[in-house]
């Protein structure tokens, strides 16, 4: 079976000459766009632009989040007032108090799914006249990306696609107060290029490449980027690669492998999706299912002996307060994979290995 999941790798890059007009127009989503070295980095351009000129005292974030989206505030030094983001047998439910004091209000778009957006509370706050800064990567590739209220939108592109760096910061009505650098993370971008393309060769059967080696670069990257994040722009080859995409290839490959995983999660009683209904407008980043703690970690290991590689969507964060709904997501989520890397027959696959699991796990009872 081919090799499913973790990190994107990248064939050798040609150095052609590359002018930012080029840039695709499905990358432009507000007055101004900045193409920059990640998500984090985005957030904290948008943060930076915001408290140019105003004060902000306390930002309104959802529970279920990354760390990494929680860091420039923490390092601004805001306070982070937490809204639960649960999950009930109708799917993901949102415990928003419109009435709730704060500079900013931080939406989530979850998973690239109509049901897990948040646009009735955009447009509360924005009426309130509270900032607006909406995380669209995981429905960047939908048909309705973002919220025309939202103030600033924020995404990670290394998530969908094969690029060294890229994180998309836009501000709906106006120019950004603050210049990004015109340098990117270079050693950063060295050590995760190279680990990218040690990928590839493995991936294309080349013995000399040791695995092991390959995902000691992509973790010293992610070190790197852990500690040194503000400002920097996007390097040239993830743009050139970008420029290349065919975005209506990329969207209709993802939606036909995730019907597949659809119509598997419609006729098993062991995996909950967390989103029943695929909607033609969304084009998920993941198929996020929901399993019992201990069969998912099961699962994962059986999925792992068999080169598949599904991940936890996120860790918890150290900041958020849980209550046990709250918990229960982090707990028993799983992503299903869905992304252009992979035919139908790759998703095909890896459903029937899941299958065999179910057997087995359940003549072993």
């Amino acid at each position: 079976m081919k090799e499913i999941g973790s990190e994107y790798w990248i064939e050798e890059i040609e150095g052609k000459d590359f002018k930012a007009s080029q840039i695709p127009s499905w990358l432009n989503i507000g007055n101004a766009n900045e193409y920059l070295l990640s998500g984090r980095t985005a957030i904290d351009l948008v943060l930076k632009d915001i408290l140019y000129d105003k004060k902000v005292r306390t930002v309104y974030f959802p529970s279920y989040c990354c760390q990494s989206m929680l860091q420039p505030f923490i390092d601004s030094g805001i306070h982070i007032e937490i809204y639960n983001v649960y999950n009930t047998n109708s799917g993901l439910k949102f415990d928003i108090d419109i009435d709730q004091k704060c500079d900013i209000f931080f939406a989530m778009n979850y998973f690239g799914y109509s049901d897990g957006r948040m646009d009735y509370y955009i447009e509360k706050f924005k009426r309130r006249e509270v900032i607006i800064i909406e995380d669209i990567t995981h429905s960047l590739l939908s048909s309705n990306s973002y919220n025309n209220n939202s103030d600033y939108r924020v995404a990670s592109l290394r998530k969908w696609f094969p690029v060294i760096s890229g994180g998309l910061a836009a501000k709906a009505d106006s120019s950004f107060n603050i210049k990004v650098s015109k340098n990117t993370l270079d050693e950063m971008i060295t050590v995760r290029k190279n680990a990218m393309l040690d990928k590839a060769r493995y991936i294309n059967g080349d013995k000399t490449v040791k695995k092991e080696d390959f995902l000691q670069k992509y973790s010293v990257a992610n070190k790197m980027l852990n500690e040194n994040y503000s400002l920097y722009k996007i390097d040239d080859d993830s743009l050139r690669i970008l420029n290349e995409i065919n975005i209506q290839k990329t969207v209709k490959v993802r939606r036909e492998n995730a019907k597949i995983i659809h119509d598997f999660i419609n006729k098993t009683n062991e995996i909950k999706p967390m989103f029943p209904i695929l909607a033609e407008d969304d084009c998920p980043i993941f198929i996020p299912v929901l399993l019992d703690k201990n069969i998912r970690n099961h699962l994962r290991e059986h999925l792992i002996k068999h080169k598949i590689y599904y991940p936890i969507h996120w860790p918890k964060p150290e900041i958020v307060k849980y209550d046990p709904t709250c918990i229960s997501i982090y707990d028993i989520e799983l992503s299903m994979i869905c992304d252009q890397r992979y035919d139908v027959y790759n998703i095909k696959d890896s459903v029937n290995e899941i299958k065999r699991f179910f057997k087995e796990f359940s003549y072993g009872k």
